[in-house]
């Protein structure tokens, strides 16, 4: 079994084996190996508007040590709205846990978390959903360019 953390919630997940990096081929890398960059990508559905940030991450780094999840409750219904992160490593797709905002309409709850994990991440994106109760009534998806 492998670990991983998002803002210090330990995840089990099944261990697949990750393929050596190396074989792998990263484009749209914007910065050099000395900097870490930032990165960025938002999304709306019916309802919730969300974003997540990324800094301190760089190429050939298995965690993410800086993260902003962000997600804004826009329409007066009584649902709930939920923003998560996905990475994506050699050999799977890792969603971490949904965060919620049960605050209502006009809220927006941030928080400020990061990714441990057991190898190379070579994306990530956002997830962006609207709630009633564990029902998922909509949502988006955007990858965040890294």
């Amino acid at each position: 079994m492998i670990k991983r953390f998002l803002g210090g919630e330990m995840k089990k997940a099944a261990r697949f084996g990750l393929p050596m990096a190396g074989a792998m081929l990263f484009l749209g890398m914007a910065t050099s190996p000395a900097q870490a960059a930032s990165y960025s990508a938002s999304c709306s559905t019916t309802g919730a508007t969300g974003s997540a940030a990324i800094s301190g991450w760089e190429w050939g780094q298995a965690g993410i040590p800086d993260v902003t999840l962000k997600v804004k409750d826009t329409l007066a219904d009584g649902h709930h709205v939920r923003v998560r992160l996905y990475v994506v490593y050699a050999d799977e797709t890792y969603y971490f846990p949904w965060r919620e905002n049960y605050d209502g309409n006009g809220a927006t709850k941030t928080w400020d978390t990061y990714v441990s994990g057991p190898g190379n991440i070579f994306d990530a994106g956002v997830q962006v959903a609207r709630y009633e109760g564990n029902d998922q009534l909509n949502y988006c998806t955007q990858r965040i360019n890294l």
